[in-house]
């Protein structure tokens, strides 16, 4: 069977106010980047777009890649999906959207070859984390058309519908979470381009991203960090209550220098991760905790943050040797100097008198430094916008 990737550049671009397909990602356009990626793994790449686009635009031009004009204006991903197995002759088409850089190509191929193998399905797809099939990062095969075809006609153009248990294939895999990641708005772009410019440095000014180090995603990040002992977690314990005064939902991410262990003899945790389980999620209907090892590479910082979703405010205990904005805690007797990284430090909280070019609020007194903070959080989202 002949495969091809589609990439669907079919959104609207709403969110992100001009169209993301000819967005700059690095030395070139996004889309450029995402058929250069695949390219080694895909022989043919067809574009997907809409049905309104302007047809004077040459995509073969431009890129090299046939584009495929959606034969139902407005009806979302089911529409060209449809428009592009109907009309090439390849077998197994694998979509990808163009607004995801940092899915995993290889994975892809590797879906096609699954769907091949089994002739019982018509597609085979990944899940997410939370266990949601994800239809745009997807095989699908032609015998998907006369069902794709009933739904459309009975104007159910959710893809849920299309990739039903008896008909798609899941390929069960622990991904990390850039496979999931979506560039939906200006904030989510930039936070692409600080990731990029890590991979990438050549393709950068050499001081791109450094002044925003404030920002995590989308997200405003602060670090406290001190010599142990000094007295973080107590100072936080005080803090954090009157962050939620605000209605501020905080994420705290505590760096263990000494290790440590969540997992206790007897469980079934345990149990399961002593007989090799190499990653560990414990799940409930109100909290789900995830262990996963890393015993050859500790993981960036920047990876962490990537898995937090749904908070205005990320705060870390230690990594002092990160470039992140951080602030200094300081003890009399304990601690008197600053240790770690002092790049992008704007503050310091000491119980003795401490000459600084930046703030320096009372250790002993949380309540100080509140205005500080909320004037840093809302600086952060200002300068996202």
């Amino acid at each position: 069977m002949k495969k091809a990737l589609v990439i669907l550049c079919g959104g609207l671009s709403t969110r992100m106010g001009s169209n993301k397909t000819f967005l700059p990602f690095g030395s070139t356009s996004l889309l450029k980047y995402q058929i250069a990626r695949f390219r080694p793994y895909f022989e043919t790449i067809y574009l997907s777009v809409p049905a309104m686009e302007d047809d004077d635009f040459s995509y073969e031009d431009y890129c090299g890649c046939r584009a495929i004009h959606d034969k139902y204006a407005k009806i979302g991903p089911m529409g060209g999906l449809f428009s592009c197995l109907s009309s090439v002759p390849e077998d197994i088409l694998f979509f990808t959207p163009v607004d995801a850089p940092f899915t995993n190509p290889a994975l892809a191929d590797e879906i096609c070859t699954q769907l091949e193998s089994d002739e019982t399905k018509y597609a085979c797809a990944i899940q997410n984390p939370e266990g949601r099939v994800q239809p745009l990062f997807t095989a699908y095969t032609k015998r998907c058309l006369p069902v794709m075809e009933d739904l459309i006609q009975k104007k159910a153009y959710r893809l849920k519908f299309l990739l039903t248990p008896e008909d798609t294939l899941i390929l069960d895999r622990f991904l990390p979470p850039e496979q999931f990641f979506n560039m939906n708005d200006p904030q989510s772009y930039y936070y692409a381009l600080q990731k990029l410019s890590v991979e990438r440095p050549g393709e950068f000014p050499p001081d791109f991203g450094k002044q925003d180090s404030c920002i995590s995603g989308r997200v405003p990040i602060l670090s406290f960090t001190a010599k142990s002992g000094t007295g973080k977690t107590t100072y936080l314990e005080k803090l954090i209550p009157l962050l939620k005064q605000k209605h501020l939902r905080i994420a705290v991410v505590k760096h263990d220098a000494h290790g440590f262990q969540i997992d206790k003899p007897g469980k079934d945790s345990y149990r399961l991760t002593q007989a090799g389980a190499d990653h560990m999620v414990l799940t409930s209907e109100d909290q789900t905790a995830a262990i996963l090892s890393h015993k050859v590479q500790h993981p960036s910082l920047a990876s962490i943050l990537a898995r937090i979703e749904n908070v205005d405010f990320i705060i870390t205990e230690g990594y002092k040797l990160g470039n992140q904005k951080k602030i200094h805690l300081l003890r009399k007797g304990h601690n008197e100097t600053p240790v770690g990284n002092q790049e992008n430090t704007i503050a310091y909280v000491t119980d003795f008198p401490f000459k600084a070019d930046v703030p320096v609020f009372d250790l002993n007194r949380p309540e100080d430094i509140l205005p500080f903070l909320t004037d840093y959080i809302h600086s952060c989202r200002t300068l996202q916008k």
